[in-house]
């Protein structure tokens, strides 16, 4: 079994730095050797001179989908150990619109920008001071847009469930569009006069048995390396419209004020569980909590599966949001995330009235003294948790 850095909550640990700087160093490298040093071959790919960003980035796509698919198969990788981003399409589109029509008019992307800007070119620069630029505009005025962030939000989605196809079908299918792209990319760059065919052809034959072969594969009966069932294909779509429904309803979620209410009240059958590390644990949690580690989840609430509530909660939403939707489709119905997380509870719950920026009301004012005096106030004797009562 590989564990994740994401999977460990490692993501801010040294060694994990140190590791996105040399996969840094080493992306940039691969991406220099491809010619993306160059914002005129980048943005030839738009005239139809050249295609070599097509043919590199569809090649990363396939190479990582086909790994991933086999850490799946042979159990060696969980889909949970893996940072799985929401499809947000509303969101997503007007961004890639926007990304889109600045990589034509720029003839670079970020990433590409940096390895320009490391290869001494001026016009990554100016790229990159633009990008920086944009993005503190985006910062300041995203009070403004904050309700565009979410249009269309479907939580986390697989084109293959979505198809209603198993995943070694939709992984052969996508291996080979990507085989006929790179074929037409070559017989593209070979009418405009800027291609080798004729050079390239055993390549092209290599590569298409390869990215063929590989995905084939996928349908062979392959066993678990990690002693446990490898994951197998969802069969039909029902468990995640399920999934969908309850967060197109915003049931996934429970508010900071109605958590604290309920806890203040000793709710029955309430259960408050703090994924974060046990040193962050340690320093301060919400008061009732419990600490159970992220990959730890499914197998310590298997006794409370279905009973009572349960609310997951870390500093953010995301880690706490992939896990209920992990939960949910091994079939919890009980289980929530808090919105905002710990950081959320603290400004909404605990901080002081005096030192808010919109003024409250003296209702208000005593309900926050109280859940201050309630959940700042050390737990004597250490209360560990309001665990429900399995029938």
């Amino acid at each position: 079994m590989i564990e994740t850095l994401y999977s460990l909550d490692a993501l801010q640990t040294p060694v994990a730095f140190l590791l996105a700087l040399l996969i840094g160093l080493g992306f940039g490298t691969a991406l220099e050797q491809a010619g993306f040093g160059s914002s005129r071959r980048l943005s030839a790919i738009f005239y139809f001179r050249d295609m070599t960003v097509l043919k590199v980035m569809f090649t990363a796509v396939i190479t990582a989908m086909l790994g991933l698919s086999y850490c799946f198969a042979l159990g060696m990788l969980k889909p949970g150990d893996l940072n799985l981003l929401e499809t947000i399409y509303g969101a997503q589109i007007i961004g890639g619109l926007i990304f889109g029509i600045g990589f034509v008019m720029g003839g670079w992307c970020p990433g590409t920008a940096a390895v320009g800007l490391a290869s001494g070119r001026i016009d990554a620069l100016v790229f990159l001071v633009g990008a920086m630029l944009g993005s503190l505009v985006f910062n300041e005025a995203f009070p403004m847009v904050k309700h565009l962030v979410n249009i269309g939000n479907r939580g986390i989605l697989m084109v293959y469930d979505v198809l209603g196809v198993a995943r070694p079908v939709f992984a052969f299918g996508f291996a080979g569009i990507a085989v006929i792209s790179f074929w037409g990319s070559e017989l593209i760059e070979e009418w405009q006069g800027t291609g080798n065919l004729r050079g390239r052809l055993g390549s092209l034959i290599l590569v298409t048995i390869g990215f063929l072969g590989a995905a084939g594969g996928l349908f062979l009966p392959i066993p678990s390396l990690s002693g446990t069932a490898a994951v197998q294909p969802v069969k039909d779509l029902t468990t995640y419209q399920s999934l969908l429904e309850t967060v197109d309803q915003g049931e996934d979620h429970i508010e900071p004020e109605d958590l604290a209410k309920r806890l203040l009240t000793n709710e029955s059958g309430l259960m408050l569980v703090d994924i974060r590390s046990a040193a962050e644990f340690n320093h301060f949690h919400i008061r009732g909590s419990v600490n159970i580690p992220l990959q730890s989840l499914s197998e310590e609430l298997i006794p409370f599966k279905n009973v009572g509530t349960i609310v997951l909660y870390s500093a953010g939403m995301t880690h706490p949001a992939q896990a209920r939707d992990l939960l949910h489709l091994q079939g919890f119905s009980n289980v929530y995330f808090l919105t905002d997380g710990i950081n959320g509870f603290i400004t909404r719950c605990l901080k002081p009235a005096s030192l808010r920026h919109e003024p409250v009301s003296s209702e208000m004012v005593q309900q926050i003294n109280i859940w201050r005096t309630y959940f700042l106030e050390s737990e004597n004797p250490p209360r560990t948790s309001v665990l429900p009562t399995k029938n």
